[in-house]
């Protein structure tokens, strides 16, 4: 009992830890608060130095970082060089599988079991996460092949980032919306609420608690192969660490449904459990986030919502992300053409053409991150059908504090490859409305639109954005600069001789401004956030070479390496794509030197 009181002291400081330290970086505050006892009983019970323990998503995992070697150097998460956002191995020794991508921990837990036949492995799953169709592969064949040394608990909080989906999820809460379940929490809640003595009071939940275990469906658990060890409150330590050391004497598989409230112990967050799932820094005292710009997001978010009033055979459809992609305000005028697959990318991507191929227009809005997750669809369900799908892609290029797990650095390097796809990149918030004006009547083909997740740049053109055109912003001699999009305004803030142009419109290339203007210039470079060796510059030798110029082309983009995490201007600054180290990279190549 001594051991639990203490537990439950260090629960307090771990809170109050975590609720300082957001309040000043920004990060995932509400998951990670929701798990503040289970994580504490789990090392409480388990030696994870030998033991393995995996987060599916890693977002929750700010605890195990402040139980194990991070904790005095907590205060730097996320920011450059200091705490990373989710499980990264190269960080500690702690971290046994990266996380920044729904439904890969338990796939990875079973080659752990297999490898290490002699320790327990552990999963933390949330209750979106158990949904993706990687998790249920993996939960079916640990079932299947009775792999004992497995531990699954669900972390069922009922709200994944936004509201979770699906009849699995459904399935998961029938118990809590059968009319006996009901009926009794009615008359205890009822009972509960005129209470004033605390003691009673979790004595009566607790009873709310055991109620909702003895009518859960053990059956599910059981016929999937595992030993369900039953529902508990993933808030009591004494119940979790009772748990807890039993399952580690057990041979398994288990499977344990652990019940949260997400972001317990702060009010605004347990109030708005949506906005402090990740959330920039707030006031402490309000929870209020400072007063921020008008993202690209948020112009699309707007846009989209016009669109739709325009036509009714637009469509939305994103995979878990209604809020970070803007879509909400669409959804709020109408939610029957806005549809959230919860994360399952592969799903979303090849019901979207579905849609296309029925007559609608479907617009897939998606973190480009996750987009790699829908290539084999866009590929074989989409390209070679050719179908109208209109693809936004968020969070194009570098992100920022989410660091590497997040970066959108492929994209456009695998868009390039496939046939029949327009790719565009808007260079300002005004290209990326005309975009989007196009879009609607474009039914050629699938399209992609790339966003970045900045701040939108206003700057009106002289001409309307037209397909397969670029448009010169500032006119020179000797040197041209083909600015990609976000590198437009990064261009534009340098005090650089030379003309830049506007490619926004990547493919198709403007051919004619290709062959008309190239060979006014002495030196040519091409400005991209993307990786170099599969990057535009690349697409645009090839094409060249495809239309008989023979033109010596440079670049100015990132070299094929893991970016980690930090604010997206200082990754910008320090990978030489804005400020000072951008400025000399040009000097350099146009003084002869290439980079």
């Amino acid at each position: 009992m001594a051991k639990v009181l203490d537990l439950e002291k260090k629960a307090i400081e771990i809170r109050k830890t975590l609720i300082q330290t957001v309040s000043r970086t920004g990060g995932h505050l509400a998951p990670n608060l929701g798990v503040v006892e289970l994580t504490l009983a789990l090392h409480h019970v388990f030696d994870f130095s030998k033991d393995k323990l995996l987060f599916d998503v890693g977002h929750q995992s700010y605890v195990h970082k402040l139980l194990t070697d991070r904790k005095e150097r907590f205060s730097t998460l996320r920011t450059r060089g200091g705490v990373g956002p989710f499980l990264d191995p190269t960080e500690s020794s702690w971290d046994h599988f990266i996380s920044g991508h729904a439904g890969t921990a338990l796939a990875a837990a079973v080659g752990m079991a297999k490898a290490y036949p002699e320790k327990k492995i552990v999963v933390v799953i949330g209750d979106a996460s158990i949904a993706n169709g990687h998790s249920m592969e993996a939960l079916n064949y640990i079932g299947g092949e009775k792999i004992k040394n497995i531990l699954v608990i669900l972390n069922d909080n009922e709200m994944s980032i936004g509201r979770n989906v699906g009849s699995l999820s459904k399935f998961l809460g029938k118990v809590m919306l059968s009319s006996p379940y009901l009926s009794l929490r009615k008359e205890i809640r009822s009972f509960v609420d005129k209470i004033q003595a605390t003691s009673i009071k979790d004595t009566l939940e607790r009873m709310e608690i055991s109620v909702k275990n003895f009518l859960f469906p053990t059956n599910v658990a059981e016929n999937f192969g595992y030993i369900f060890l039953g529902s508990i409150d993933g808030h009591n330590l004494e119940e979790l660490v009772g748990t807890f050391l039993k399952a580690k004497e057990m041979e398994g598989p288990l499977f344990l449904h652990v019940k949260t409230v997400k972001g317990k112990g702060y009010r605004f967050a347990e109030q708005n459990t949506e906005k402090f799932h990740g959330i920039a820094p707030f006031d402490l005292s309000t929870g209020v986030v400072a007063n921020s710009s008008e993202t690209y997001s948020n112009v699309f978010g707007t846009k989209m919502k016009e669109i739709s009033k325009k036509d009714n055979s637009v469509f939305a459809i994103t995979a878990g992300m209604l809020s970070g992609t803007g879509l909400k305000k669409m959804a709020e005028v109408f939610p029957e053409r806005v549809l959230d697959t919860g994360i399952a990318e592969g799903f979303a991507t090849t019901m979207s053409a579905g849609l296309a191929i029925s007559g609608e227009k479907p617009y897939l809005c998606i973190y480009s991150t996750f987009l790699q997750r829908s290539f084999s669809q866009i590929i074989h369900d989409i390209s070679l059908q050719n179908l109208p799908v209109r693809f936004i892609i968020d969070r194009a290029g570098i992100v920022g504090e989410d660091g590497k797990t997040h970066h959108g650095l492929h994209d456009l390097s695998f868009l390039l490859s496939v046939p029949n796809i327009v790719v565009l990149n808007p260079t300002t918030k005004e290209e990326l409305e005309e975009m989007l004006n196009f879009s609607l009547g474009y039914q050629e083909g699938p399209m992609a639109i790339r966003i970045p997740r900045d701040v939108a740049y206003s700057l009106p053109m002289k001409s309307t954005w037209k397909i397969g055109t670029w448009q010169e912003v500032k006119t020179g001699k000797k040197t041209l600069l083909i600015a990609v999009g976000s590198m437009l305004k990064e261009l534009l803030s340098l005090k650089v001789e030379g003309t830049i142009v506007a490619a926004s419109s990547l493919r198709p290339l403007d051919k004619e401004y290709i062959k008309s203007q190239f060979e006014k210039y002495e030196t040519i470079i091409v400005c991209e956030e993307n990786y170099k060796e599969a990057s535009f510059f690349q697409y645009l030798l090839n094409e060249l070479d495809s239309m008989g110029i023979q033109r010596k082309l440079y670049s100015i983009s990132l070299s094929s390496f893991i970016i980690g995490h930090g604010k997206r201007k200082e990754l910008l600054e320090e990978y030489g794509l804005s400020g000072a180290k951008l400025l000399e990279r040009i000097e350099e190549i146009v003084d002869g030197g290439k980079k």
